[in-house]
């Protein structure tokens, strides 16, 4: 199992920063930013364990994904690396989002404003590292129904997989350091939303490459 130790270590650093998370925070922290950059709504601190269970129940699903596969797709050297990614990405936006409502705490105000603050930066600079991470392992993921850029077409077809999550790949690098350049010149809200709505723009490009990929083979 020493192959799935960067996945244990990504729990590991995510939950052990929760948990002191919750030993420190109030019982009530900032939950929901505004496009001004203010927090308009409080929640509960206990509200932070939800990305990582999430993310422990994902990757304990991958971990055993390769025995129920039902149409032991493969090959699957390349897996540990895709359930460490994924862990990994998980644990970046989860200490984002940690340092984002620490620093909110430290102003006294109860709507700190965020735009130009460094707690901005760090949370659009691992959404961007977050993005580099999968964008370099798209390429290399096996056929699959759990992770990759998954229509119909591309799992059905293995050069539209090939092809699909190769050009996914450079798509998602390319926006990943865009978020990057975005954390250290230009952090503000709007600027994030931009940066998403290209994001739903490759997605439907990438379905689109897919099916044409998949129609040029049929033919």
């Amino acid at each position: 199992m020493k192959k799935y130790l960067p996945a244990a270590l990504a729990l590991l650093l995510s939950w052990g920063a929760t948990l002191v998370a919750l030993a420190v925070f109030p019982e009530h922290v900032p939950a929901h930013w505004n496009l001004a950059g203010e927090v308009d709504r409080w929640g509960s601190k206990y509200e932070l364990l939800t990305l990582p269970i999430l993310q422990l129940l994902l990757v304990a699903f991958m971990l055993l994904w390769p025995r129920l596969d039902p149409a032991r797709r493969g090959p699957w050297r390349a897996w540990p690396a895709v359930v460490a990614v994924t862990a990994w990405v998980l644990t970046l936006t989860q200490l984002g989002i940690l340092y984002l409502i620490w620093s909110a705490l430290q102003n006294a105000s109860a709507k700190p404003a965020l735009e130009g603050e460094p707690a901005l930066k760090v949370l659009w600079a691992a959404v961007g590292l977050a993005l580099v991470l999968l964008g370099n392992l798209l390429p290399k993921a096996p056929q699959n129904w759990v992770f990759g850029v998954r229509t119909p077409w591309t799992l059905s077809s293995k050069k539209s997989w090939q092809v699909t999550n190769r050009i996914g790949g450079y798509v998602m690098v390319g926006i990943g350091l865009a978020f990057v350049l975005l954390a250290l010149f230009y952090p503000k809200p709007e600027a994030a939303l931009a940066l998403v709505g290209l994001l739903l723009l490759a997605t439907l490009y990438l379905a689109w490459l897919s099916y044409r990929v998949w129609q040029e083979e049929a033919a």
